[in-house]
């Protein structure tokens, strides 16, 4: 797959804050964009023709006594918050309420990117991630995915980032946070 050096050129590609990150690195990525009716990993799969495996979600997470991270997560999988907090050295662990993501991230629930977060977060990335060639991650807005090398999104987020075994296959039923 080839890349495209860090250009936006759409008229219509929203410049968020991920975006911009990678312009200014000159990061090599490619930009999707797609009608969003649903925000969700299952819905990314459909519009761009991939497994869901190879989507990855950015979920906003709360410790207890209250410090927030970024995980890293792919779309078949859910997080092991008990795990997690384990790994971590955590008393608990939890998703972070509705109401804290975009005071947090600066963006909103569905579009989450795990670049250019209005906080300098912690990241932890499920290390099935790093065996895939290309993921898509939100570009910070519905419909827009950055595709990327997950080895450039690794070093971009270092030495923030933790990459680790966390999840566990998520029930066909259920749905995708």
């Amino acid at each position: 797959m080839k890349y495209q050096r860090a250009r936006i050129d759409r008229e219509d590609a929203p410049f968020t804050p991920a975006l911009k990150l990678l312009s200014q690195r000159g990061i090599p990525f490619r930009l999707a964009s797609f009608p969003c009716e649903e925000r969700t990993a299952e819905e990314v799969s459909r519009q761009l023709q991939i497994p869901l495996a190879q989507v990855v979600k950015t979920l906003l997470l709360q410790s207890v006594p209250g410090g927030y991270w970024l995980a890293l997560c792919p779309g078949d999988r859910q997080v092991n918050l008990k795990r997690l907090a384990s790994l971590l050295g955590e008393r608990q662990m939890g998703m972070s309420p509705r109401e804290k993501v975009h005071p947090v991230t600066g963006y909103q629930i569905g579009g989450v990117s795990p670049l250019g977060t209005r906080r300098d977060l912690p990241v932890l990335m499920e290390e099935a991630i790093m065996r895939e060639r290309e993921i898509p991650i939100s570009a910070g807005r519905g419909g827009y995915q950055i595709l990327i090398d997950p080895s450039l999104l690794a070093g971009i987020l270092a030495p923030r980032l933790r990459v680790l075994a966390f999840t566990d296959p998520r029930d066909p039923g259920q749905a995708s946070p």
